[in-house]
């Protein structure tokens, strides 16, 4: 009796344990199901992570393209060079025109470099002088011109002394405690070379 009872006891337990743990196979077999499941196939499906990429490495790409192309243009372009130093000296002086005296101004270059009359623009107050009766070409250290009232309300450079000059004076420049602003201009550079005011005592 103790031996039928015992095989029905190992019987039972081995029924026990086949249904506990399942075999290989089966979990082969559910492995592939797993496999084949329609949401595993939509994982290795789906590429929206990769869109958020591309975007970002194309802005990239466009910006680099575009700090190239505005870092070319500003080295391509020139520079304005400023004008050259410069130093000068206005003042009110009377000369003499045959028996007569005039009152003028005197502009002289007292130091740097030499200046080109073709560059250069004069203006008395709100006027442009006249800078045709200039014979030279340069004007340098020690050089000195006219500005002078040349008749007809005409302001004009003349030629310093005023008796080398084809123009004369024909009147005072201004009159008598009158001040008169003077600026020198480098028109290609487009730049003021001197300021200044001068007045008549």
């Amino acid at each position: 009796m103790k031996l039928k009872t015992n095989a029905r006891m190992k019987t039972k337990l081995k029924k026990s344990n086949s249904q506990s743990y399942p075999s290989k196979s089966s979990k082969l077999s559910k492995s592939s199901e797993l496999s084949k499941s329609p949401k595993s196939s939509n994982f290795l499906r789906d590429r929206r992570g990769i869109s958020p990429v591309i975007g970002v490495l194309m802005l990239l790409a466009i910006t680099v393209i575009m700090a190239g192309y505005l870092g070319s243009e500003v080295l391509s372009y020139e520079f304005e060079k400023p004008a050259p130093p410069v130093s000068m000296n206005a003042r009110y002086e009377k000369v003499d025109v045959g028996t007569v005296q005039y009152g003028v101004i005197r502009l002289e270059h007292i130091g740097g470099a030499p200046l080109t009359v073709s560059n250069l623009k004069i203006m008395v107050g709100s006027t442009e002088a006249n800078m045709s009766y200039l014979k030279k070409e340069t004007v340098g250290i020690g050089d000195a011109v006219v500005i002078a009232n040349t008749g007809s309300s005409q302001i004009s450079v003349l030629e310093y002394p005023v008796s080398k000059s084809t123009k004369k004076p024909a009147g005072n420049v201004m009159s008598q405690g009158e001040t008169m602003e003077i600026t020198v201009i480098d028109v290609s550079h487009n730049q003021i070379l001197y300021k200044t005011t001068v007045r008549y005592y």
